[in-house]
Order: C-alpha cells, then sequence, then structure tokens
C-alpha cells in the first residue's frame, strides 16, 4: 500500500480501490477486503479486518487467514502454526506489527509468530517481492498487522467506552475472557488497554481422537497512548505482551516418539512501538512518518531432553519515511535499520550468541502519467551484517529494483504488470540452533525475482481478477544434509502460480469464490515438508464465501476451504490428500445501541478428519505431525458500555 498522504489519482485507480474485496465487488465495512492500491507490483492486497475476526471469533493464525486461498497455516496446534504464502514459509516474508518487525526465528518445530487476534484493527498481506517501501528481506511478500487504536473502539460522541467479552470453545473445552478500557484521557490524548485470558485443553481432531499436550494458557496485555497534537501531528507509544505457557511436546507440531517427550515451555514476547506523523496539509513535499521499535521473545524448555534451555531473540530498529506529493505524482523515501540479537543458553552445554543488522534506503514512485496510466518504479539499497557465534562473519549487500504499469482499458477494466527484486543477506540464525550448524564462509545472498500480470474487471456488483506470476529466489540458504551440516546456498527456487477472485453482491447478499495454485520447487524438485524455513508443497486451494444480512442486527456467514490432492510431490515423500472443510457463522446484536453482540461460530462443520498441506507430514515413527482440530464450536458475548 502506498504510505503516507494520499493524493488525487485517476479514475483507475478510485474506481478500482473502491470496489474489489475478497471476491465481492462492492467495498463496504465488516468483510475482508481486496485492495487495488494505485500500485501495479503489487496489484492486490488482501486486508482482513477486525470484524471478519470478531465473527469468526479468531483465536489463532490459522482462524486469521482462513479465507485467503494465497495463505495457508499448518501445524495443528496453534504454538506450531506457520504463515506460508503461496507455499512460502513466513521466514521468507517481512512480517510486522505496528511497524515493527518481527525477525526472530527461534525454532523450526514451532511457530515464530506470535499474535493475539483480539487486538487487531487489519492484516494485510502483499505476496511477492514487490515494492521498495516493503522492507528488507521481503522475499516473498510482507504481512503487517496492525493493532486498534482507542478510536476505533469508540461510538459516536463517546469519550470513553469499556468492552467485556468472553468466549467458549467446545472442541478444546477452552475460555477466553478479555477487558479493554478505551476514551481520552484530555482533548488530544487517548488511551486503550486490554486484558486478555484463554486456557484450552488438548484438541480433538475429526476422528474424536484427543491429541495429549496441545494444551495452552495465554495471558496478554496491550496498552496504547494516541496523542493527535494538531491537525498535522500524531505520536503512537504502544506496549503488547504475550506469554505462553504448558506442558507440550518438545517438537509440538509432531505427535509423540522417542524423540518427542513432553516438557514445560513457556513462550513470552514484548514488542514496544512508537510512532511519530508529522503531515502539514499547507506543505505538499512533506509527510514524514517516523517508527521506533524494540521486540523481545523468549522460548524456554524446562528439564528437557538436554536439559534446561533457554532461547532469546531481541530486535530494535526503526523505519524513517517521507512522502513527496507533485500534482498528481508521489515520492516515497526513507531509510530503515534493524538490529539483531539471538541468544541460546544451557546450564549444561554453555551459551552461544548471534548479532546482526540489516540496514537500507529506498526510494518509490507512483506517476499518473496520462489518465488511464499509472506508473511505478523504485528500489531500494540494503546491508546486511552477521557475526555468528563461533563461526562466520558476514556481509552482504545489493540492490532492488521495482517496476510496473496499471492501464485502465476502460472504464472497470484494467490490466497490470510488474517486474520485482528483492534481496536478502545472512541473518541471526535460528535460536535453537545456534549451538548447531554454522554459515559456509562462500555464503551468499538470496536474490528474489517477481514478475506479475493480472487483470480486474468490475461492473453493477459483479467483480473478476486473475494474476498469474512467476517468482524465482536464487542462492536460497538451507541446512545440508550431510555432515557437518551448514547454512550454505541449496539452488534456486522457482515458483509458477495463478490466483483468480470472483463477488457478487445483490441487497444483503455476498458472495465470492477464490482460488490459487502455486508450484514451489527447488533444483526442480517439488518443496516438502523438510524444507526448512523455505516452504512446503501445498495442493491447489479454493476458498467460497457468503455472507447474508438477515435484518439488521442479524448476519449468517458460511467459509468453505477446499484444497486438492497433491500428486507432485519430492521424490520419497507420499502424496497429500485433498479435504474440504466448512465453517459458518451467525452474529446477532440484539440491542439498538448495538452495545450487546452475540456469536456463534462453528469451525469445521462436518468433522473432518484431515492434514492441513502446510503442517507436517507423516514421514515415519518418530516424525509424523498431527491432524487439525475437528469440530469446534465457538461462542461469545461481548458488552460494550
Amino acid at each position: 500500500m502506498i504510505q503516507g498522504r494520499t493524493f488525487p489519482l485517476s479514475s483507475l485507480t478510485a474506481a478500482v480501490s473502491a470496489v474489489l474485496f475478497s471476491g465481492v465487488s462492492v467495498a463496504q465495512e465488516n468483510h475482508e477486503t481486496l485492495i487495488v492500491t494505485g500500485n501495479p507490483l503489487t496489484m492486490t492486497e488482501v486486508v482482513i479486518d477486525a470484524d471478519q475476526l470478531d465473527k469468526r471469533q479468531a483465536n489463532d493464525l490459522s482462524d486469521i487467514f482462513r479465507s485467503d486461498p494465497e495463505v495457508a497455516i499448518g501445524g495443528g496446534s496453534s504454538v506450531s502454526q506457520k504463515i506460508y504464502v503461496r507455499g512460502l514459509e513466513d521466514n521468507m516474508l517481512n512480517v510486522t506489527i505496528d511497524g515493527a518487525t518481527q525477525s526472530g526465528n527461534i525454532y523450526h518445530h514451532q511457530g515464530r509468530l506470535s499474535i493475539e487476534p483480539e487486538l487487531l484493527q487489519q492484516v494485510e498481506v502483499a505476496a511477492g517481492a514487490g515494492r521498495a517501501t516493503n522492507g528488507a528481506g521481503a522475499l516473498g511478500g510482507t504481512i503487517r498487522f496492525k493493532t486498534k487504536n482507542p478510536e476505533d473502539l469508540l461510538r459516536n460522541g463517546e469519550r470513553f467506552g469499556a468492552l467485556v467479552k468472553g468466549g467458549y470453545y467446545d472442541n478444546t473445552k477452552g475460555y477466553k475472557a478479555s477487558v479493554s478500557g478505551y476514551g481520552y484521557l484530555s482533548d488530544k490524548i487517548s488511551a486503550l488497554a486490554t486484558i486478555s485470558y484463554s486456557d484450552h485443553g488438548n484438541f480433538k481432531d475429526g476422528n474424536g481422537q484427543e491429541q495429549p499436550h496441545t494444551e495452552s494458557e495465554n495471558k496478554v496485555g496491550f496498552l496504547k497512548l494516541v496523542g493527535d497534537f494538531t491537525e498535522s501531528q500524531k505520536l503512537t507509544l504502544s506496549y503488547d505482551r504475550r506469554e505462553d505457557e504448558a506442558f507440550r511436546y518438545h517438537r509440538p507440531q509432531w505427535v509423540p516418539s522417542r524423540k518427542n517427550a513432553p516438557i514445560n515451555q513457556e513462550m513470552i514476547r514484548e514488542t514496544i512501538t512508537g510512532n511519530y506523523q508529522f503531515d502539514p496539509a499547507a506543505n505538499q513535499w512533506l509527510a514524514l512518518d517516523v517508527t521506533l521499535y524494540n521486540t523481545d521473545t523468549s522460548l524456554k524448555h524446562i528439564q528437557g531432553p538436554w536439559g534446561d534451555y533457554l532461547g532469546e531473540a531481541r530486535s530494535y530498529g526503526g523505519d524513517v519515511r517521507n512522502v513527496s506529493t507533485i500534482g498528481d505524482h508521489q515520492l516515497t523515501y526513507g531509510v530503515e535499520y534493524r538490529d539483531d540479537k539471538g541468544s541460546l543458553g544451557s546450564p549444561i552445554y554453555g551459551s552461544d550468541t548471534d548479532k546482526g543488522t540489516a540496514a537500507g534506503v529506498y526510494l518509490q514512485g507512483d506517476f499518473q502519467l496520462m489518465e488511464a496510466l499509472l506508473l511505478s518504479v523504485g528500489g531500494r539499497y540494503d546491508k546486511y551484517t552477521l557475526d555468528e557465534s563461533k563461526g562466520s562473519s558476514l556481509k552482504h549487500s545489493g540492490f532492488s529494483p521495482n517496476i510496473g504499469l496499471n492501464y485502465e482499458i476502460l472504464s472497470g477494466l484494467n490490466v497490470h504488470a510488474g517486474y520485482a527484486q528483492a534481496i536478502r543477506g545472512a541473518q541471526v540464525r535460528e535460536i535453537f540452533k545456534l549451538d548447531g550448524a554454522k554459515s559456509s564462509a562462500d555464503r551468499k545472498e538470496e536474490q528474489a525475482q517477481n514478475t506479475e500480470l493480472g487483470i480486474n474487471w468490475h461492473s453493477n456488483g459483479l467483480s473478476l481478477s486473475a494474476t498469474g506470476y512467476y517468482t524465482k529466489v536464487k542462492d536460497v540458504v538451507g541446512e545440508t544434509e550431510t555432515r557437518p551440516r551448514e547454512l550454505t546456498n541449496l539452488g534456486d527456487l522457482k515458483t509458477k502460480g495463478f490466483t483468480a477472485r470472483a463477488g457478487y453482491q445483490w441487497d444483503a447478499l455476498r458472495a465470492g469464490l477464490s482460488y490459487n495454485r502455486s508450484r514451489p520447487e527447488l533444483n526442480g524438485q517439488p518443496l516438502n515438508d523438510d524444507t526448512k524455513g523455505i516452504g512446503t508443497a501445498i495442493g491447489d486451494t479454493w476458498v467460497a464465501d457468503f455472507n447474508y444480512q438477515v435484518f439488521d442486527g442479524l448476519e449468517l456467514g458460511y467459509n468453505g476451504r477446499f484444497v486438492q490432492r497433491l500428486k507432485d510431490v519430492a521424490t520419497g515423500y507420499d502424496e497429500k490428500a485433498g479435504y474440504a472443510v466448512h465453517d459458518i457463522y451467525a452474529q446477532w446484536l440484539p440491542l439498538a445501541n448495538e452495545g450487546l453482540k452475540l456469536t456463534l461460530t462453528v469451525k469445521n462443520l462436518l468433522d473432518k478428519a484431515y492434514r492441513d498441506h502446510a503442517s507436517y507430514g507423516n514421514n515415519g515413527d518418530i516424525a509424523q505431525g498431527t491432524l487439525e482440530p475437528g469440530r469446534d464450536i465457538r461462542v461469545s458475548a461481548s458488552y460494550a458500555f
């Protein structure tokens, strides 16, 4: 998305950006949105809003991304979940929370991202290397989580408010409760504070079998202060802390085996973020946006198979950018810096520490060459350093250009094409393997090349879009299979794919259908479940969405996800069975002031026994992934006053 001040584009961008969303043709509030931003590089960004997360009663990453066919979430239990975009793991993406880069990778046997859906105002997904403003190392795209502001919860005319919410999850016999207070401390300063607690037992798969040691206990604290000091100056400060405690398997995405005993685990993530915006209306050259952040993540294994282990990842940095508007043209430029540190300590085996930095400068221009033609062109230069514990010292750098065009053939019909590169140098290694494989001395930076071509059409409530893409990541880095193992360039990763979306709105009914096919291959072989930190192969995916407003205050909805059998797999691996999963919801606001909200959600309605293609498969007695949860009936009630 274009950052900073908006500027007057032609009817090309204005019309299309107003009408596309997740296969539904007229953009409205309260729905997942597919937005055309005037950006021909990543022509469509999927935006998932807070209302959709509320109706799903989202509790983990799988719930958040349920209706995007380009995104798959595997892992079974919530702590094991990883994000895959077009088959590439989230390690290959640039992921931020309110602009704070989430760069640490603690342990490949579980997910590296920890976020509370209750706090989110929206989530933006831009697949594939794209704009220079997407951040350093965005080989496979970017995901931006944005948390709520106090103003997002206040109703018209309110100065203060509070929200109490409670929910029950049938599958895990679990519950979740949260309390939020928000309002204006003065005419210029507002605040939001949220405390959330959830306790879930073991989940049952679609066969009715309880998966032992998949329980979890989560505590979340969130505080945000927003100062609107003048019409042109805004300062935001936030603090987000999430704790997860459980007695779970050492490798939580696997079923029990002789190498996978349960142990006590504690995971904590803390993020502090500050953002300052200065956007004087009288100065078209100045729209300053400054973000500073610090993120600390830790995972503690208590009395595990190798004794006590504490892994910690710390990342601090910032982004300073400005937007200059010149008539119908816009320039976005800035600098970015990140300092990472990873450490692993054990009273038995000692400690190891990696230190790394990433610094970059970037420029992105959007030029309205004529009313029907938008040109976007830019580039960034990044420099990486890494000092490995008892290993190599590496320095990588490179330039990442991009160019794209968006042309409106006729009213409602436009085509777009783009090419973008992105580089990623050596970064702090996986924390729980700091005492393991070192980088080879001749390791090179990874280089992504992404080409996209697409078309969008909308008319009278109907929207259609299609995008084809080809991505190549040269010199992709991974761990060798032979001993002594090391991190080195394994070869070239290539992905060919296609995404199509269709939607229609008629009065109170909204319907959408979307499809994605991605085929990532490493050196000509499909990715498999053991290509750690890179990705995995996923079958063709269809997503159907229906929403119907029965009357004011009552909405019914359906989401279906259909994944086709995957036959094209790597040598030595089994085919992945296809599956269909159905979710439904009903949300009722019985009071005229909409203060009381009652929600019923049924996830996996038909109690399907399946293993998500993004989950670890069945690779023997020792390495076997869990099935996904079966039917889960969720009920919640919230009251705002």
